[in-house]
């Protein structure tokens, strides 16, 4: 099975309450704009199309920067504070009724990288009968993520205080899942704290 990358949605995970960073991140100014306009800007540069992003408490706050962007697709969790699994079930409820092959999964507090790392895990996940293909760099796993569209049924059945990584590291045991050496360190990078938002901001 061939599948084009360009043809995946991609769920941006951008619901959390950011208390390390102290604002919302996808709020952070970044080169003069919302780093969230900047993270969609790299991803439709590379030809990812159909982004829907998962918002939480902060919602208003975002409505109010975004109204321009149409081709977004926003999505609420309306229960944010069950964590972030909850709100990759809404982005996911989103999308269960269209014919997809697979989903990435994307927060927003990991820089976009290039196109070869999206590029890498659809064609790995064409190859094989795998659940989830994951990018590793230097030996570190990191996003996005990759789940096929069997993973992602699976993923909407469980309950709401499961994990990600926890569902991910049952599909390793499986041997379903496949890890994929990337040579982008942005796949590693978390913004998490006000350091981490400086240190990046330093490598433009």
């Amino acid at each position: 099975m061939n599948i084009d990358y360009r043809t995946l949605p991609v769920i941006i995970l951008a619901a959390g309450d950011s208390k390390r960073m102290g604002e919302p991140k996808g709020l952070l100014n970044y080169q003069g704009k919302p780093f969230l306009v900047h993270q969609i800007e790299q991803l439709s540069e590379i030809g990812l199309s159909e982004i829907i992003v998962v918002l939480g408490k902060d919602f208003k706050l975002y409505h109010d920067k975004f109204p321009e962007l149409i081709e977004v697709e926003f999505t609420t969790n309306p229960s944010p504070e069950k964590g972030q699994f909850s709100s990759l079930q809404c982005g996911l409820q989103k999308i269960q009724s269209r014919e997809v092959s697979g989903v990435f999964i994307f927060p927003i507090d990991v820089p976009c990288p290039d196109r070869e790392v999206w590029e890498e895990l659809v064609n790995e996940l064409s190859l094989s009968d795998s659940a989830v293909t994951i990018p590793e760099y230097q030996g570190k796993k990191g996003h996005p993520v990759l789940i096929s569209r069997e993973f992602m049924q699976h993923l909407i059945s469980c309950g709401s205080d499961s994990r990600l990584d926890f569902e991910i590291y049952k599909q390793i045991d499986l041997k379903k899942a496949k890890i994929i050496s990337v040579n982008d360190k942005n796949i590693t990078r978390n913004l998490n704290t006000p350091e981490d938002w400086k240190e990046y901001e330093e490598l433009k």
